[in-house]
């Protein structure tokens, strides 16, 4: 990507009357039976219907689940698929095997977790579980703290609805940053500003593909 495009999908949200930058995001819970619930529930689902309130339970009903341990604490005696209220065995497992991680890596809490993911190296051992692609990584960064995109099909429908063509993931996330950038907003409430402009049309036009994104 060059700044061309930078300047050609700010041009287009400069376009739209109804476009707003939001200035709050949901994360920072302190909470890491919350942040990883976030995380692993919210691929391809709806979620204001079926993350959000998932997670305001957890947050409700296990309220000093806020460290790595105590949740697997917690997991002793009833099953990941009841704490995140949720009947897939899959994201179930997910769930279990990123917090085993975190147990190994010895990530207790939320900032921990921050600072852990600011290290490449340490993405790669999160990568390897079985689900968790580029997409939920950048997502883990930003219900942390930490300035980035996570690019999903919002996004790329978003970018396609620009007139703009990305080939992969990448160029799609340096896009979406740079021209955060030129607005001088922070990445990640850019992000949100576009996946909540998004999610509000009446139906959602399909015009990129997002093979490439997990």
């Amino acid at each position: 990507m060059t700044s061309f495009y930078s300047e050609k999908l700010a041009a287009f949200i400069r376009s739209l009357p109804d476009f707003i930058f939001y200035e709050t995001i949901d994360g920072n819970y302190n909470h890491i039976g919350a942040t990883v619930a976030d995380a692993v529930l919210q691929a391809n689902l709806r979620y204001k219907t079926h993350v959000k309130p998932r997670v305001k339970r957890i947050l409700a009903l296990y309220p000093d689940a806020n460290t790595t341990a105590s949740v697997l604490r917690i997991l002793e005696s009833i099953s990941a698929k009841e704490f995140l209220n949720w009947n897939g065995q899959d994201r179930a497992e997910r769930f279990f095997n990123i917090l085993s991680l975190f147990e190994s890596e010895k990530i207790e809490t939320e900032n921990e977790l921050k600072e852990w993911l600011k290290d490449a190296a340490n993405l790669l051992k999160l990568r390897s579980i079985y689900g968790v692609g580029p997409k939920t990584i950048d997502y883990f960064k930003i219900l942390v703290g930490l300035p980035t995109s996570a690019i999903d099909r919002h996004l790329l429908n978003f970018i396609g609805m620009a007139e703009i063509t990305v080939g992969n993931y990448t160029e799609a996330q340096k896009l979406i940053d740079d021209t955060a950038d030129l607005f001088g907003v922070g990445r990640s409430y850019f992000d949100h500003s576009i996946w909540q402009y998004m999610s509000k049309l009446p139906k959602t036009p399909t015009c990129v593909s997002s093979s490439f994104m997990r």
